[in-house]
C-alpha cells in the first residue's frame, strides 16, 4: 500500500514481479481507519474495493509495559485479509520481522490536509464542507407509544421531484412507462427510469423513488457517496432504533395522521465501504 497527497494504491503480487492486483483510490475517498487509541496494540489499516470485494492492508505493533518488553524491542504485525460483500473469505498474515511500521503522521495527515476529519463515533471520515446542524433534522416522534424519528416533508425530494406530486410536474424528465408490478391494492405501477434513478407512478402519482447515484440528493444534501459520519452530522444524530454503524437508516414523514396515505418512509443503505450505496422513498401503498 502506497500513496502520495492525490492517491493510495495496492499492489498485490511477488516481489519484483508485476502485480496480479492493482487498485487505486484518492486519498479523500479510500477507507483508512486509524488507531482508535485503545488496547494493548498499535495498528491502523486502509481498505480498498472492487465490487463486491474489499481489501484490508493493515499493520502495528504491541505497546511494551515494562522494561523487560522494552528490552525485547517493538513486537511488530501486519495482514492482508479479502471479503467478499463484508464476510472474510482470505486472510494472511505477515512475517513478524518483515513489517516496517511507523505510527503516526502519514495517511492520517494526508486525509486532514484533503480536509477531512476522522469521527470515531461512526468510524468514518467526514468532510469539513459538510458543516455543524443547529438542529436536527431528525424530529422525535411517538407511534404507538414507541418512539420513531420523523423527517419534514420538504425533505421527501430527489432534484426537486417530490413524492405525491403528480406526472404534470415532472417537466421533461420523461415519460413513464407500464411495468408488471402492482401495489398492495393491485393498482398497476409505471416506471421512469432515469440515469441513477427510478421514479415510480400509480394513476400519474409518484408514490417510490430511488437513486444509486450521487447526482440525485434531498434538499438538506443528502446522497449516495456520503460516509455514515456525513449522513449523521446532516441529519443531527443517528435515527432512534440505530446505531452509528448501522448498515440502513429508515425515517417516516413527520405527519399529524398516523395512517394518512402520503406516509412515506425513507431508506438510507450503506455498503461495506460505509458509504450511502442507495437512496429510497417509499409510500405504504408502494
Amino acid at each position: 500500500m502506497c500513496f502520495d497527497d492525490n492517491v493510495a494504491t495496492y499492489s498485490y503480487g511477488p516481489i519484483g514481479g508485476s502485480p496480479e492486483l492493482f487498485l487505486s483510490e484518492t486519498i479523500a475517498q479510500v477507507d483508512f481507519q486509524p488507531w482508535s487509541g485503545l488496547g494493548t496494540a498499535i495498528s491502523e489499516s486502509v481498505t480498498f474495493y472492487n465490487g463486491d470485494y474489499g481489501y484490508d492492508v493493515g499493520g502495528g505493533f504491541d505497546r511494551p509495559f515494562s522494561e523487560e518488553e522494552m528490552l525485547l524491542g517493538p513486537r511488530r504485525f501486519g495482514w492482508v485479509e479479502v471479503t467478499q460483500s463484508g464476510a472474510r473469505i482470505a486472510s494472511l498474515r505477515c512475517i513478524p520481522e518483515t513489517v516496517s511500521y511507523g505510527f503516526g503522521g502519514g495517511l492520517y495527515d494526508a486525509k486532514l490536509a484533503a480536509g477531512l476529519i476522522w469521527d470515531s463515533y461512526s468510524a468514518t471520515w467526514i468532510s469539513d464542507r459538510i458543516p455543524l446542524t443547529a438542529a436536527p433534522i431528525l424530529i422525535e416522534s411517538r407511534q404507538s407509544e414507541a418512539v420513531a424519528d420523523c423527517l419534514p416533508a420538504s425533505e421527501f425530494r430527489l432534484n426537486g421531484v417530490r413524492m405525491g406530486d403528480p406526472l404534470n410536474k415532472l417537466g421533461k424528465l420523461g415519460s413513464p412507462e407500464a411495468t408488471e408490478e402492482t401495489t398492495n391494492g393491485g393498482q398497476p405501477i409505471d416506471r421512469m427510469t432515469l440515469v441513477g434513478a427510478h421514479i415510480d407512478l400509480v394513476q400519474d402519482i409518484v408514490v417510490a423513488m430511488s437513486t444509486t447515484s450521487p447526482d440525485w440528493h434531498l434538499p438538506s444534501g443528502l446522497r449516495v457517496g456520503l460516509t455514515r459520519g456525513e449522513v449523521i452530522r446532516i441529519l443531527g444524530r443517528v435515527p432512534n432504533g440505530y446505531t452509528a454503524t448501522s448498515q440502513t437508516f429508515v425515517a417516516h414523514v413527520c405527519s399529524e395522521h398516523q395512517d394518512a396515505d402520503d406516509e412515506w418512509s425513507l431508506l438510507i443503505a450503506f455498503g461495506q465501504d460505509k458509504r450511502v450505496s442507495s437512496i429510497s422513498f417509499v409510500s405504504p401503498s408502494h
